[in-house]
């Protein structure tokens, strides 16, 4: 546990506070078509079939399983709750005040019906409501060039190098070449990212 001085000037350390989670045990997000919960290791391995392909070439599954011992997993499941694919949540990163999701995946028979977008929105959509978070950013390493469209129809946008918040780095820590995409709240944040 870290120390941190005490506000009342006495220099005095006092232990930091946790991090609210993401989810509170038993917790859905139901958002359209799909529903957000915690990503529990039982929902990990009904996803393994093709989740291993959609890691591929960047990351290995041990890659996902480091990086869920700091990070914030999310199971994402139809509207009936069958587990249809998962996404990475990292919190106060890169910066404090904001998340980064370096992964959301749905399995590829799934795919292209609007299912990612409706999780993207709804995770983005939570994490501003639990964490309050400012930004969200998406590392999107080279060679994932849907991703950059995925990000951009859920209103994220591409930054320059000198508006990036350092290398891009994804679910094995170590610096990629890619892009960061951000999203910033803004004051009218009743409408749908990426739609108008």
């Amino acid at each position: 546990m870290s120390a941190r001085p005490g506000a009342s000037g006495t220099g005095a350390a006092r232990p930091a506070r946790p991090p609210a989670p993401l989810f509170e045990p038993g917790e859905t997000v139901e958002a359209g078509r799909v529903r957000l919960s915690a990503l529990e290791s039982g929902s990990l391995e009904a996803l393994a079939p093709w989740l291993d392909e959609a890691l591929a070439p960047e990351w290995r599954h041990a890659d996902l399983l480091r990086a869920l011992e700091s990070a914030s997993g999310v199971l994402i499941a139809d509207a009936a709750g069958a587990p249809i694919g998962c996404a990475v949540a990292v919190l106060q990163s890169p910066e404090r005040g904001s998340a980064s999701v370096p992964f959301l995946a749905v399995e590829p028979s799934r795919r292209y019906r609007g299912l990612g977008g409706e999780a993207g929105i709804a995770l983005d959509r939570h994490l501003r409501r639990r964490l309050r978070i400012a930004r969200l950013y998406a590392p999107v390493p080279d060679g994932r060039g849907l991703a950059v469209y995925f990000w951009l129809r859920l209103g994220l946008r591409p930054l320059t190098s000198s508006e990036s918040p350092g290398p891009v780095v994804g679910l094995s820590g170590e610096p990629l070449a890619g892009i960061w995409m951000m999203r910033e709240e803004t004051e009218d944040e009743g409408r749908t990212p990426g739609r108008s």
